[in-house]
């Protein structure tokens, strides 16, 4: 019996990478895993794996910066298993890569939704889920992209 033996856990950004790797982690610890990313392709991908190695997991293809999307995630993913225990926000990309001078408005609202605004909506209907279940853990990642650094701008 793993240590996440009948837990739910929501990972965003679950297409590739960490949010893959983590999948397949929490699921072999036991946990029902629901896969939320924005490639239809990459998150069954990930999804295919995970119940490979024997776990439970739902693929929901959708935009953690998009409230719909996220709405429609936590109740694919209560009807699927009944409940979510645990949020990973895994979601983010750290944007263009140039000197700030060339960043647009567009290239910073991009960044800055892809990095915060995901981690908030994904946390503000979670967060209601997790304590219905009793209580829970959230874990916000930030990719290494994320941190200031030339031609990093936001």
């Amino acid at each position: 019996m793993g240590q996440l033996e009948g837990k739910v856990a929501l990972i965003t950004g679950a297409s590739m990478g960490v949010g893959r790797v983590m999948s397949r982690m929490f699921a072999r610890e036991g946990a029902a895993v629901i896969c939320v990313a924005r490639s239809g392709d990459l998150v069954e991908e990930t999804t295919a794996l995970v119940k490979g190695d024997g776990g439970r997991a739902l693929a929901v293809v959708g935009d953690a910066t998009v409230e719909a999307d996220v709405r429609r995630t936590v109740d694919a993913g209560l009807k699927a298993f009944g409940k979510l225990d645990t949020l990973v926000n895994n979601a983010g990309d750290g944007g263009p890569t140039k000197p700030v001078q060339d960043y647009t408005v567009e290239d910073w609202f991009y960044t800055i939704n892809s990095c915060l605004t995901s981690s908030y909506m994904c946390t503000r209907f979670a967060v209601p889920q997790m304590m219905k279940a009793g209580g829970g853990a959230g874990s916000p990642i930030a990719s290494a992209t994320a941190r200031p650094r030339p031609g990093r701008s936001a």
